[in-house]
């Protein structure tokens, strides 16, 4: 069973300038992960690659771990109803995303053209929801939310987090996202199922937010998004059995891989591993770079 991450590869580069403001910066990393979203939710409607599923998952929750970065810089209300939204979407394609992840780990078994079988229903149930919705774009939905600044910034304090360079709020969110990691403690085989999964919740957070903001910061350590990302695919193994586990127990068709035990000792361990060399590495972000001065 292999759960190899491609998000490095096809959510593009982010361009964002250390210069910019955070709320300048918010507003393009969102408009671009809503651009990707719906660019994958197009190639969903064309081709039964699951590849597709994944990756549109990947840009909502992208920009669900932005929104965290950025907490407290937007009102409760534009954040929830942005957080909403994407939430809605990301719960849409779960389950199809699931099925394929099973009909993947099956192949070959016994009840793997049952797998296929049930992902393809899944997938044109997806289609068809897509082709009878009349919502607008992902994009200009959230567009929609921002386009008032007075009310999605109220208040002296947010105005002033939204002016003041993205590297500033950058290295605040890493700071919190790193902090709630290590707050875990060094080893994931203490943690429960549900502290474990919080966990991978976060590490993601952390991850995504290392991908748009290291670019910043000139002393950005090259070890960390690999490590990050390996850890990430290995829970995402141990988390995917979790949920085949679960969903068995409810249905008899389906079905655990056969090696299902060996596979999630050796993701286990392989993330412990991964997490022991993550948390000695170094707060690079603390560095904040210079802001510019006027005719520098």
């Amino acid at each position: 069973m292999s759960r190899k991450s491609k998000s490095r590869q096809t959510t593009g580069s982010t361009g964002i300038k250390a210069a910019a403001s955070a709320m300048d910066s918010l507003r393009r990393l969102l408009r671009e992960g809503a651009i990707i979203y719906e660019a994958r939710r197009n190639f969903i409607l064309q081709s039964d690659d699951p590849e597709h599923v994944h990756q549109a998952r990947v840009a909502l929750r992208r920009m669900r771990s932005l929104l965290r970065g950025f907490d407290g810089m937007l009102t409760g209300e534009s954040t929830s109803a942005i957080n909403d939204l994407l939430a809605k979407k990301f719960r849409e394609l779960g389950p199809l995303r699931d099925a394929d992840v099973h009909a993947e780990a099956v192949s070959g078994q016994d009840g793997a053209d049952q797998a296929r079988q049930a992902a393809a229903e899944l997938r044109a149930q997806l289609r068809q929801a897509f082709r009878d919705s009349t919502d607008l774009s992902l994009k200009a939905q959230i567009d929609a939310i921002l386009h008032d600044s007075v009310k999605v910034l109220r208040g002296a304090r947010r105005q002033r987090l939204a002016r003041a360079p993205v590297t500033i709020i950058a290295a605040r969110a890493l700071q919190l996202a790193w902090t709630e990691l290590l707050a875990f403690g060094g080893d994931l085989d203490t943690l429960s199922p549900d502290g474990l999964h919080q966990f991978r919740k976060r590490a993601k957070d952390m991850r995504y937010l290392v991908d748009y903001f290291a670019p910043l910061f000139p002393d950005a350590s090259g070890k960390m998004p690999k490590r990050l990302s390996q850890m990430q695919d290995a829970l995402g193994i141990v988390n995917d059995l979790a949920v085949m586990r679960e969903k068995s127990g409810q249905d008899e068709e389906i079905r655990l891989p056969a090696d299902a035990e060996r596979t999630e000792a050796k993701a286990r361990k392989a993330a412990n591993k991964a997490w022991r060399k993550l948390s000695s590495e170094p707060a690079w972000w603390c560095d904040i770079p210079p802001r510019p001065t006027k005719g520098a």
